[in-house]
This record gives C-alpha cells, sequence and structure tokens, in this order.
C-alpha cells in the first residue's frame, strides 16, 4: 500500500524583528549625533595629530545670537544660526580692504573644499556698517550671511569674539570658527597659512563622523 506524503506548507518568509529595525535606525541616525555631542563637549582635548592649526579659546565660549540685521537678503540673524553646522565667522569695517576680501575668499574656498560635507559648514561675515559693493557680494559670495553690527546689539555680539572677553575684538584680524552647539572654540589669524583652517575643520568632521 502506498503511503500519501503530505506536501509542507510553503514556508513564510521570517518578519524582521521590530528591535532589530530600532537597532538599525539607531545606528543611522542616533550614534553619529551621540559622537558629534561627545566630541564637542571634550573639543579642547580632541587629537589633532601633531598640533592644531588654529589658536584654542580656553574655555570654549558659548554664544548669544543677536538679531542682528541681515542687509543683503532682508531679515534678521536667527536665533538657532549657529546650531548643527560649523560656522567660519569673519569680523570687519563696512569698507572690506584686501585682507578682508581675501579672508572671505579663503571661508568660501575652506567650505568649497569640503566636498560633499559642504553643508556641514556655513559662512557668517559681521561688517561694521552697511557693507560695501553690496550687490558684489551677493554676486561673488551667494552662500555668505552678511550680518550688521553696529548698532548696540551687534556691539554686545561681537564683544564676545574679544581675547579675554573684556577688551574689543580685534577688526579684520581672525577668522572664527564655532562649533555646531554653538561655542566659540578656535581663530584663525587671516596671515596663517590658509590651509590650515581647512585641515581643522575636516580632521573636527572626520573626529564627528561628519553632520
Amino acid at each position: 500500500m502506498t503511503q500519501t506524503v503530505e506536501p509542507l506548507p510553503p514556508a513564510h518568509p521570517r518578519s524582521k524583528s521590530p528591535w532589530l529595525l530600532i537597532g538599525i535606525l539607531a545606528a543611522v541616525f542616533v550614534l553619529p549625533v551621540v559622537a558629534a555631542w561627545l566630541l564637542y563637549l571634550n573639543i579642547n582635548r580632541v587629537n589633532f595629530d601633531t598640533s592644531q592649526h588654529g589658536e584654542f579659546v580656553t574655555p570654549a565660549r558659548l554664544l548669544h545670537p543677536a538679531s542682528l540685521p541681515l542687509p543683503l537678503t532682508g531679515g534678521t540673524l536667527a536665533p538657532d544660526y549657529f546650531r548643527s553646522r560649523y560656522t567660519l565667522v569673519y569680523l570687519s569695517a563696512a569698507s572690506c580692504n584686501p585682507d578682508c576680501e581675501e579672508a572671505l575668499i579663503l571661508t568660501r574656498q575652506t567650505r568649497l573644499a569640503l566636498g560633499r560635507k559642504i553643508e556641514s559648514a556655513q559662512r557668517l561675515y559681521l561688517v561694521l556698517g552697511a557693507p560695501a559693493n553690496p550687490a558684489r557680494l551677493l554676486r561673488e559670495q551667494p552662500d555668505l550671511t552678511v550680518a550688521e553690527v553696529s548698532g548696540p546689539a551687534g556691539q554686545d555680539f561681537i564683544q564676545q569674539f574679544s581675547a579675554d572677553g573684556h577688551s574689543p575684538p580685534a577688526m579684520g584680524k581672525y577668522i572664527y570658527l564655532v562649533d555646531p552647539r554653538g561655542y566659540y572654540v578656535l581663530r584663525y589669524p587671516i596671515q596663517g597659512p590658509p590651509e590650515g583652517l581647512l585641515k581643522d575643520l575636516q580632521h573636527l568632521l572626520g573626529q564627528a563622523g561628519g553632520l
């Protein structure tokens, strides 16, 4: 007598555990943020191989942005402007001299050199008075945020960039680096090696796992 073998039921694909999906999402979205947060908490202890190229601000200063007018685009500087990106800040008088022009070009070239990480950095030009050649600025520096700082709020704000927190800030002498938490952490003499700013910024973005 022939025995009939019942066919096995078709195998159903095993559904993925929701905890596995949560773990994958956490690895993709949460871990880079945690790594960046830990880096910022220990910014003064970052290993720059041999040395950093800029001058550390010790301790790092949390900036308190003011509602500065934006003369080229209208409106005011957003309260959370410094959040989520590194910011290259330059401060000068309204009549942008050759050193000023070179500093703005350096910040532009530094940001462009970040390649696929270009959106991790932004540029802020603080001007003491109405900026000269606004049409040229808009044409040649389309990604540059220009804020006017001659009023009382602007004066209070730029004071935060002084060397000791008390004396007036050096006008047109430095490019300042602000981290994505809004801390002013490094400054770069505009007469220094031009590649130093880029190297430090690339190193910070690498330590943070990108932003």
